[in-house]
């Protein structure tokens, strides 16, 4: 018990967690309010790089953390937003016209799937653009291509992100009790989805977020390696001209 309740038992992680997932709501809601909701893909990106630093054990300070993030991607991301809230309001609106006009739209039973497929790949898309612009160096031309094959490559990730986002509103909604924690949604999707998403840029960048110190020790063994070698070319030089 003294080991499950000491500052390093699981009690305190657990607490800590829930309590960085408490702040990350808190600073997403604030900037996205403070900048009219025209942030909202900034503070987004900015939760999604603590959430991901934070699942690999990466911790910082929260507050700077996300500041920082928000400061240095508020342009990128904030484009990225507008473009994402443009396509699907206009899709959304398209599809609403689309199913009160019925038998009269031309081709109808054609464009209707082919609206539902673009909103979902859009949204899908949507998934993976701010985490990666949190924590990759891409302009959003660059971005909007990895997300694109991440979200089709890794089908199964972007259905089960799509649906803990879905599923943490629903459930909120239908449990009166529960409705205060809308507040903590926010931060609860960045922590969950950030495990999903870093299982996938880990197969593509499996040194991301490795830790520090190991990192260290296997540039010395690399580097102990090569030595090694080296000293073992020296000598099969030296044996091949005793030999001549």
């Amino acid at each position: 018990m003294r080991d499950f309740f000491g500052l390093e038992g699981s009690f305190n992680k657990y607490m800590g967690f829930v309590a960085d997932t408490f702040i990350l709501s808190m600073l997403w809601i604030f900037f996205s309010i403070i900048t009219l909701s025209i942030g909202i893909g900034a503070s987004t990106t900015a939760l999604f790089y603590v959430a991901t630093r934070r699942i690999a054990n990466r911790e910082g300070y929260i507050t700077s953390d996300f500041w920082q993030s928000f400061k240095s991607n508020f342009v990128r991301a904030t484009k990225v937003w507008i473009v994402i809230c443009i396509l699907v309001a206009v899709i959304i609106l398209s599809m609403i016209s689309g199913i009160s006009l019925g038998d009269e739209l031309p081709l109808g039973s054609i464009v209707l799937p082919v609206q539902i497929v673009t909103l979902t790949e859009i949204l899908f898309v949507s998934i993976y653009i701010f985490p990666v612009l949190a924590r990759f160096d891409m302009n959003i031309k660059e971005a909007v291509k990895t997300c694109f094959f991440m979200a089709n490559r890794h089908f199964l990730t972007s259905v089960m992100c799509l649906g803990i986002h879905a599923g943490l509103i629903v459930f909120v909604f239908m449990v009166p009790q529960l409705f205060p924690l809308i507040f903590a949604i926010p931060g609860i999707y960045g922590m969950l989805s950030s495990v999903l998403i870093m299982r996938v840029f880990k197969k593509y960048r499996p040194e991301m977020d490795k830790d520090p110190i190991l990192e260290l020790q296997e540039i010395e063994r690399k580097r102990a390696e090569e030595k090694r070698l080296a000293e073992i070319g020296k000598t099969n030089i030296i044996e091949e001209n005793f030999e001549e």
